[in-house]
């Protein structure tokens, strides 16, 4: 069975996403920037939850008759090597990934106006550099093409495939057994789930991320000015942390988001946007342009999906919706203090080193973590260990110590 949705299906498929990844709060840059300096892993934790569930869910799917449209990205050694490298540095000063700057846009984050022209201007970059022989050689040198585990993508066989989706996902939920969320602390993701009790410890850093979360957000609803941040509950605390259902069935969703685009039409991903918009609006006729305008899809569909969906996620669900108020990420603050002017140069030049890594790599942290890392692609798990590995040394070089509490919470 195969289907190929139309092209505003994407759209639906953005609010899809846009929903539940508002609530995991990623589209908060402290979350990003707590994940680079490893305080918080709970972005590492949500990516192996979602490549695992979805890879089963794909491999399963498929070996039971159903057509994907499959699109791992092509696994050029230099160029995504490269990419992901900048691709880490910018996300550790920036706070955003392409797809968290929309989340961010939905939730009314006021230092995103800054990081999204200076994405602009990275793709804008690369379109550039694309035409010229050292961009031709960053994607064409050890290029072996569409590959994941068994091989090349045209010529993958289902039921080897789901084999190996199982045997990858029980090896992530093995590291989720002992990995803690928070530094420091002892309790698991999936291994105390049958219980609800917090040590002093991972009661004391829920309660903080609660209040980071919350920290600027007004009640539109309400009186909308109000802020939350003083009027913390219980429950809101416990959905802080990744042990809690509804955490959980947010990876569950995000998988499951991911997998039906791959049914539908294609991988979801959100950077190649950027390139589209500038292709257009500046350089209709470069090479790269064209290649986005034959390829593109419907990505500029779900990105405005997504903001929508952040949108209602953070007004009528998690009410952290912050209407453009000046909110400086804690850990922003805690080195480089509150001059909004720093923080708007940190997410331009942050979110122009990210689109111009992301566009030479040929995708970013939806297009290849989590779509490829669903399709088990080896330029997906090369792309994310360098990104990884330039987010943790950049955070250490950028906050060193810097204080990151947002107060005695």
């Amino acid at each position: 069975m195969q289907v190929t949705a139309p092209l505003w299906v994407g759209l639906l498929v953005g609010v899809a996403f846009g929903i539940p990844a508002s609530l995991w709060g990623i589209g908060n840059p402290e979350t990003v920037i707590r994940t680079a300096r490893r305080i918080d892993r709970l972005l590492l934790g949500c990516f192996l939850l979602v490549t695992a569930v979805g890879s089963v869910l794909l491999y399963g799917l498929h070996a039971l008759g159903l057509a994907m449209h499959f699109s791992p990205r092509p696994l050029y050694l230099v160029g995504v090597t490269v990419g992901g490298v900048l691709f880490g540095i910018g996300a550790a000063i920036s706070g955003y990934f392409p797809g968290t700057e929309m989340l961010a846009l939905g939730e009314g984050r006021r230092d995103v106006l800054f990081a999204i022209p200076g994405g602009l201007l990275g793709a804008a970059a690369w379109t550039l550099l694309y035409q010229t022989p050292i961009g031709k050689w960053l994607v064409g040198a050890a290029n072996f093409g569409d590959l994941v585990v068994t091989g090349d993508i045209d010529t993958v066989r289902p039921v080897p495939m789901l084999m190996i989706a199982v045997g990858y996902a029980a090896l992530c939920l093995m590291l989720l057994s002992f990995l803690p969320r928070y530094t420091g602390g002892k309790r698991s993701y999936l291994r105390d789930l049958a219980t609800t009790t917090q040590d002093e410890h991972d009661r004391a850093f829920a309660r903080d991320t609660a209040a980071y979360l919350s920290e600027g957000s007004v009640d539109p609803l309400r009186t909308g000015r109000e802020s939350r941040f003083d009027r913390l509950t219980d429950v809101e605390v416990s959905s802080a942390n990744l042990h809690s259902r509804t955490i959980r069935l947010v990876g569950v969703l995000v998988a499951a988001v991911v997998v039906a685009s791959l049914f539908l039409r294609q991988a979801f991903g959100q950077s190649t946007t950027y390139s589209w918009v500038v292709g257009h609006l500046f350089a209709p006729n470069f090479d790269y342009s064209r290649e986005v305008f034959a390829a593109i899809g419907w990505e500029p569909l779900t990105d405005l999906g997504v903001i929508f969906g952040a949108m209602l996620s953070s007004i009528f669900i998690s009410r952290r919706f912050t209407a453009f108020r000046p909110v400086i990420p804690p850990s922003w603050r805690g080195r480089f203090g509150s001059h909004p002017g720093k923080r708007a140069a940190g997410c331009f030049v942050g979110s122009f080193l990210v689109l111009f890594g992301a566009r030479m790599a040929g995708g970013c942290t939806s297009g290849h973590t989590l779509s490829g890392g669903v399709q088990l692609s080896l330029s997906a798990w090369l792309f994310t260990a360098a990104m990884l590995a330039a987010l943790f040394l950049t955070a250490r070089l950028v906050y060193r110590d810097a204080l990151w509490r947002v107060r005695d919470v």
